[in-house]
């Protein structure tokens, strides 16, 4: 009995060391890990540099009809909003008195005309009765008197003519340009003030204009001379659209800087762009301020803030994570233009300090590098 119950006692010893031997075991950790980071290749590619401004699309000619002649609107000869060209009769006001006014000169200038013959010929007849001493010399200038005076109505009343001639020409109001005309602003029955009623408008339908102000700091590093602008290529994007695709060219630049907002205004000319592009509406421009190169670009995400400079965590080949400073270049989308501090290849944290800091040993996952290398492309050329 004591033998056996010894038995039972040297068993439950062993079970109850094994039982410690494994809880030892369990109880004791293991190396921890590197965490796992998200790390990208600085990759090198070509950019294009570009500025993006709001503007206005405008017309090349616009026109806000006036007539030139007081009067009162007898017909209205076109269908709004239609194509109209130039010298097609728009608008025709009445007439009349100027037509009656046109014949009284008339009728005067024949009588006058006919006192200036009868004039001239009694002064001819006074130069030869001179000679010969058959009249006063006193008697010969009055004939010459008389026939100035005569030619002088002549020229007055041909000159009145002349004017009311115009004057009846102005009733018949006609398209100066090409373009599309608007609504009647004045129908007819209605008078209308000499230079001062609109009629209607014209805006040309074939160029367009998107004049835009650029700051001085951008002018001078990139162009600083007139020269120099003319014939960059810009792109237009209207609301709603995502892409650019409206392309144009500077065509003009100011001749001076305005000193309230330092800034000088430059003109972009889309040629051809028709009903494309209407006249007020709101439009970005994107303009190519210099020609492409090869930059270094990473993720904009991956460029951390420490007061006033910019870093990127780099990684070494061992897992160690370093604070880089960068100086940084223009935003390409999602990506950052790298100027300094960087080399093509280099790995880097791809979200900056967001879960890891500098002197840390990391495990790096690699993002795909084909994918950054066409986000970069993308973003430097679809301009």
């Amino acid at each position: 009995m004591n033998l056996r119950l010894s038995a039972v006692l040297v068993l439950a010893g062993f079970i109850l060391s094994g039982c410690e031997n494994a809880s030892s075991s369990q109880d004791t950790p293991g190396e921890p890990q590197p965490p796992s980071v998200e790390v990208v290749t600085a990759v090198q590619t070509l950019v294009k540099s570009q500025k993006k401004y709001t503007t206005r699309i405008e017309a090349t000619e616009n026109v806000m009809l006036r007539p030139r002649i007081s009067g009162v609107i007898d017909r209205v000869l076109f269908v709004e909003g239609e194509e109209v060209t130039k010298g097609d009769v728009l608008f025709q006001l009445d007439g009349r008195q100027l037509e009656a006014k046109v014949s009284q000169l008339q009728s005067e200038l024949a009588r006058a005309q006919a006192a200036l013959d009868q004039a001239e010929n009694e002064s001819r007849r006074a130069s030869r009765l001179l000679v010969r001493k058959a009249i006063s010399e006193e008697l010969a200038e009055e004939r010459e008197s008389d026939r100035q005076q005569a030619r002088a109505i002549v020229s007055s009343l041909r000159a009145q003519l002349r004017e009311a001639e115009l004057n009846l020409s102005y009733t018949i109001i006609r398209s100066p340009i090409n373009g599309v005309v608007s609504r009647a602003n004045i129908t007819a029955g209605n008078t209308v003030s000499a230079n001062q009623s609109v009629l209607t408008s014209i805006t040309s339908n074939q160029d367009r204009y998107a004049y835009f102000d650029m700051d001085e700091r951008t002018w001078y590093r990139f162009f600083s001379v007139r020269e120099r602008a003319l014939g960059s290529v810009v792109r237009i994007q209207l609301t709603g659209e995502g892409s650019f695709p409206h392309v144009g060219q500077i065509d003009f630049v100011d001749n001076s800087i305005n000193i309230d907002t330092g800034t000088i205004r430059l003109r972009a000319l889309i040629a051809g762009s028709g009903e494309a592009l209407v006249p007020g509406a709101f439009a970005r421009l994107q303009v190519s301020i210099a020609e492409a190169e090869q930059k270094i670009v990473v993720p904009d995400r991956a460029v951390a803030t420490d007061l006033n400079s910019r870093f990127v965590l780099t990684v070494s080949d061992s897992g160690e994570t370093r604070y880089t400073p960068v100086k940084t270049g223009e935003r390409l989308g999602a990506l950052r233009v790298i100027e300094q501090g960087l080399s093509p290849g280099d790995t880097l944290v791809a979200n900056g300090v967001a879960k890891v800091g500098p002197d840390m040993t990391i495990t790096p996952v690699l993002l795909d590098e084909a994918q950054l290398q066409a986000t970069a492309q993308h973003s430097s050329v679809g301009s």
